[in-house]
């Protein structure tokens, strides 16, 4: 029985102990919530699982930013291995967006100063704003209908709390340092490992926001008409079509969906060939139509998207590729159907002046409507004398004297 007791408080007192063999990952989601955040966070919970981490902190202190990578965040959040708790420092904020983050958490710690909510969507659609709302309350669970009704002023009032009124609603639990959190939460002897915002998170941030991406699909277009007016390939209309895509995936158009990204790349290469050699042929519908396929695959990929709320822009894009396509074939088949002049018709009887001597057999070089032509005479033309096309042979020129004196063509 002795024993027993002695192991017990053994235990009691090892669990007691700081843990100073252990790693927490901290990862600073400062700024606004993007896909570089969402990168970060991503490589900070990789950290978590090389190093077998007891825990990870996710410091909050953004305005927020957009709903998607908010999203993305919580996911990940949500499927990291180890305890997450986020803190929002002395005078932080974790607002719109940055709410979601930090209630993704399991535990929220709030420092004095800071401020929790206003998550209020903007623009206020409908559907969005059930949507943020559902979403909170999935995050902070069954804590009774005070704090339900709370979330929802969050998002329908862009209501606003306190470090106090967070702790006071059941929302966060209060911490001024980085430190009280770790020895709160049993983790003062841990071995730190940082992870910030690097790089590669700011480039995709600035390639996958929704304004720089209408840039890259406006850019796109334009340098697929290059590729078209250039002689020969000169790469612009590759180039075109990788912008389009990048374009079409941070618009969330199309995603990382293998078939639908080959689907997307197969039509753009169509379209380009269609207007490399345009005329009634198949390769321009048919890259209309990938496009459209690949557009409806990632449909329904994401079924809580409505459809109809993108047919506008989606049908405002093909549309302009569609009239381009067929504006330049009309074009094409217009030209075709001209009759182009033959040299005959444009150069008989047309003058010049010989630039050389010219015979029946001896041939010379006259100078016709801009141009030197190699020419021949049924008599003897002397260098300098003025000349008329009689008659074209190949790109050959059979020649007659101008008789001055009468003006008179011989």
């Amino acid at each position: 029985m002795l024993t027993v007791v002695a192991l017990t408080l053994l235990l009691l007192l090892v669990s007691a102990q700081p843990l100073g063999d252990g790693t927490v990952v901290i990862v600073q989601v400062a700024g606004r919530i993007d896909y570089g955040a969402w990168l970060t966070v991503s490589r900070a919970i990789g950290e978590v699982k090389a190093r077998k981490a007891q825990a990870l902190i996710v410091v909050v202190d953004t305005y927020g930013g957009y709903l998607d990578a908010a999203d993305r965040i919580v996911r990940e959040l949500g499927s990291c291995q180890c305890r997450v708790i986020a803190w929002v420092p002395p005078g932080g904020k974790a607002v719109s967006a940055g709410t979601l983050v930090a209630l993704g958490s399991q535990k929220l710690y709030v420092a004095a100063g800071s401020v929790v909510g206003a998550c209020k969507p903007i623009p206020e659609d409908e559907k969005v704003v059930e949507y943020v709302k559902a979403r909170l309350r999935s995050l902070v669970g069954d804590r009774g209908e005070e704090i339900v009704e709370e979330l929802n002023k969050m998002v329908t009032e862009n209501k606003a709390f306190s470090a106090e009124e967070a702790v006071a609603l059941g929302l966060a639990e209060r911490a001024d340092s980085l430190e009280e959190v770790l020895r709160r939460e049993v983790l003062s002897g841990a071995r730190i490992v940082e992870v910030n915002r690097d790089l590669i998170a700011e480039v995709a941030a600035i390639i996958l926001d929704p304004g720089v991406a209408m840039l890259m699909l406006i850019t796109g277009i334009l340098l697929i008409l290059l590729e078209v007016k250039a002689a020969g390939f000169q790469g612009w209309g590759v180039v075109g079509g990788v912008l389009i895509a990048l374009a079409l995936y941070a618009l969330n158009i199309v995603g990382p969906n293998l078939l639908a990204l080959s689907l997307l790349a197969l039509g753009i290469v169509l379209i380009i060939a269609e207007l490399k050699k345009p005329g009634i042929q198949v390769f321009g519908i048919a890259g209309i139509l990938l496009l459209t396929v690949a557009t409806v695959l990632e449909y329904f990929r994401t079924p809580y998207l409505n459809p109809l709320e993108y047919v506008p822009p989606v049908a405002a894009f093909t549309a302009f590729i569609a009239g381009f396509l067929l504006l330049t074939i009309s074009k094409a088949l217009e030209a075709a159907r001209l009759e182009r002049p033959t040299l005959e018709k444009k150069l008989v009887g047309k003058t010049g002046v010989a630039k050389t001597d010219i015979g029946p057999s001896t041939p010379g070089v006259v100078y016709v409507e801009g141009e030197d032509w190699t020419a021949y005479s049924d008599e003897k033309i002397e260098k300098g004398c003025k000349v008329v096309v009689k008659a074209v042979r190949g790109i050959t020129l059979i020649v007659g004297r101008v008789d001055e004196e009468r003006g008179d063509k011989a």
